[in-house]
């Protein structure tokens, strides 16, 4: 009569159990995150709501509707134009994400980028579509990885647009009759972003995000322990920043590549709605409304929707490049509409990716509920439960294969 092995100390749980704690840890702080992800997003989506409604107040209707019936066609044209760039955007920072971008799909990521294009045209200065984008992305991929793929993106859009209002800006000032106001005018735009774009491309290659991390700590913002962890975390987003500059990856040339052709129908969309009002396109025309037009649009991002900001710049520049005053307000106003229909979409697409989130988190959430109780209940059952170093003979490789009863 053999002697029964005695039981195991109370501590002694299957390992399956003692795994089955890990998940439910990390699902909590998943939990959480995702807790505070959602009530961000909804904030946004309420802010980006009343701002919309404040705008709308404040557009004259029957004038935009006008607007619209003389423009026909030509504005759906352009409002087609204007979401395939916006597709392009989404498809460069799907590349820039490379290769994590296999853990989020492509829709999901036009999903955040339209979000974000929609707060960043109704709030002023456009500061909260960024950190929108991020959270929308972070469901489903690396934090690091975004936030690396959000500021390529802008990076690379900002360069072009440099580009051209360097080329551009001086043909027009040497081709055109400009008033000596508007030349200082855009003088100081230039002296202004001219050495803000050399700045940004030294720190681009110092590390972007540790060189804000140190000003932030010089600053006293941040205590220097906490930097000193944030710049070891933050390592691969510099890394990923500075290939825009340096040993480009492939998933970096392609970005790039989309985000130029998203420029060419982005202009392509601004010279449709300026001959759909009248204007001939000559050369000066295009030059001037792409490099001028542009720093005008910069300029008027201090203000939702550039109100009167826009309105005022394009009917003075309009009159310099040959067409009229009144033809230059008209753009700007279907401009305006062009931006209200997207940001309206934007934000459809926000609450659809928010209410696409917390579905898919509640399932999740269940799944693992599920298997935690399902491993408890195997861990409590005598005819189930395994002690441990059973388990661990049975799952070793070295383990003899078991005998028969007569031993054979």
């Amino acid at each position: 009569m053999t002697t029964p092995s005695p039981p195991p100390p109370a501590d002694a749980r299957p390992a399956s159990h003692a795994a089955a704690q890990k998940p439910a840890a990390a699902d909590a702080g998943n939990g959480r995150n995702s807790n505070w992800g959602a009530i961000f997003n909804l904030v946004m989506m309420v802010v980006g709501g009343i701002a919309l409604y404040f705008l709308l107040q404040h557009l004259d209707w029957d004038e935009i509707r006008s607007m619209l019936v003389g423009a026909g066609g030509w504005f759906a044209l352009v409002l087609g134009l204007e979401l395939v760039a916006l597709c392009m955007d989404a498809a460069a920072l799907h590349a820039f994400m490379r290769p994590e971008a296999r853990m989020i799909s492509y829709w999901r990521v036009l999903g955040a980028q339209a979000s974000g294009r929609a707060l960043n045209v109704l709030m002023p200065g456009g500061a909260l579509g960024e950190p929108t984008k991020l959270m929308l992305l972070s469901t489903h991929a690396p934090r690091s990885r975004a936030l690396s793929s959000l500021v390529l993106l802008s990076l690379t859009m900002a360069y072009i647009s440099v580009t051209v209002m360097v080329i551009g800006i001086p043909i027009t000032m040497l081709l055109l009759d400009v008033p000596d106001p508007v030349k200082v005018s855009v003088g100081i735009g230039l002296a202004i972003i001219l050495p803000a774009m050399i700045a940004l491309t030294v720190v681009v290659r110092r590390g972007a995000v540790s060189t804000v991390v140190g000003l932030m700590q010089r600053l006293r913002i941040v205590k220097p322990e906490r930097a000193k962890q944030w710049r070891a975390k933050l390592v691969d987003v510099d890394r990923h920043i500075r290939e825009l500059q340096t040993h480009r990856s492939q998933g970096t040339w392609k970005g790039i590549l989309w985000v130029l052709g998203s420029k060419l129908v982005s202009w392509t969309s601004s010279m449709t709605l300026i001959a759909a009002v009248g204007v001939d396109l000559s050369p000066s025309v295009v030059i001037g409304a792409l490099s001028v037009g542009m720093l005008i649009g910069w300029i008027s991002q201090i203000v939702p929707m550039g109100l009167g900001i826009q309105d005022g710049g394009n009917y003075a520049l309009f009159g310099i490049l040959g067409a009229t005053g009144p033809q230059g307000l008209l753009v700007a106003m279907l401009q305006r509409a062009r931006s209200v229909t997207v940001a309206i979409l934007g934000l459809c697409a926000m609450a659809t990716l928010t209410i696409v989130n917390r579905l898919a988190a509640r399932r999740i959430h269940q799944k693992l509920v599920t298997m935690r109780e399902a491993n408890d209940n195997s861990t409590t059952d005598p005819a189930i439960a395994v002690a441990p170093d059973t388990a661990a003979d049975v799952l070793s490789p070295t383990a003899e294969p078991a005998r028969s009863p007569a031993g054979t």
